[in-house]
């Protein structure tokens, strides 16, 4: 059976970004959840952060010229990629278990709405890649659809992908060096409160921290 991010390295990435365009070059960032998270965290300064799903960098681009961050991001997508470049983000062409980045690179990493899509067999190594690259002491943020327990669905755009919900903190909290510092669930479209399970978004902060380190 072939991986979902193969299909997406191929071809899917690409269509992706072509479908949703339009919508990410007319984005608001400055109240997006994600981008007022980490104006929070840019208190005491500029970060170096890593978005993985980055699309065409418009998000990091906004932090970038706002906050005088350093940002970088991965994305399956070559010409979501090639669009992230000539906004001047550091962006290269991979999935979230091939980060082609060093130990301990950055002060915060970002996953912006990507999970839900990412094979089941690489979670270990999406976990894993992510905590090798973020500083301690560092930030994630997890930005992506959230149920309380796993539930899958056709992805309506291609045949035999298939899309996940479940609750992706969990993937890090389990370990003594992660804390939830935040967390808010929301409707995807209009970032408020919502009774429909089904329409649950979510954007959890977690603290990677060991005094020890």
């Amino acid at each position: 059976m072939t991986a979902q991010k193969d299909v997406f390295l191929a071809s899917e990435g690409d269509a992706w970004f072509r479908r949703n365009e339009q919508a990410l070059e007319s984005r608001n960032w400055s109240t997006e959840p994600l981008c007022r998270k980490i104006g929070e965290l840019s208190a005491n300064g500029s970060l170096s952060i890593l978005e993985i799903g980055c699309g065409d960098g418009s998000r990091l681009q906004y932090l970038a010229q706002q906050h005088g961050h350093q940002v970088h991001g991965v994305d399956p997508s070559h010409a979501a990629v090639a669009k992230a470049s000539e906004r001047g983000v550091g962006a290269y062409q991979t999935t979230a278990d091939h980060l082609p980045f060093a130990d301990r690179a950055f002060d915060v990493v970002i996953f912006g709405f990507c999970l839900y899509l990412c094979d089941d067999g690489d979670l270990f190594k999406i976990a894993q890649e992510a905590d090798r690259v973020l500083r301690n002491p560092g930030w994630l943020l997890i930005l992506d659809f959230e149920s309380l327990a796993p539930r899958y669905r056709a992805y309506h755009h291609l045949a035999g992908i298939q899309s996940r919900k479940m609750d992706y903190k969990t993937m890090f909290l389990w370990h003594p060096y992660y804390t939830l510092a935040s967390h808010e669930k929301f409707h995807h479209a209009t970032h408020r409160w919502t009774d429909d399970v089904d329409e649950w978004v979510s954007l959890a902060c977690l603290r990677k921290s060991h005094p020890s380190k």
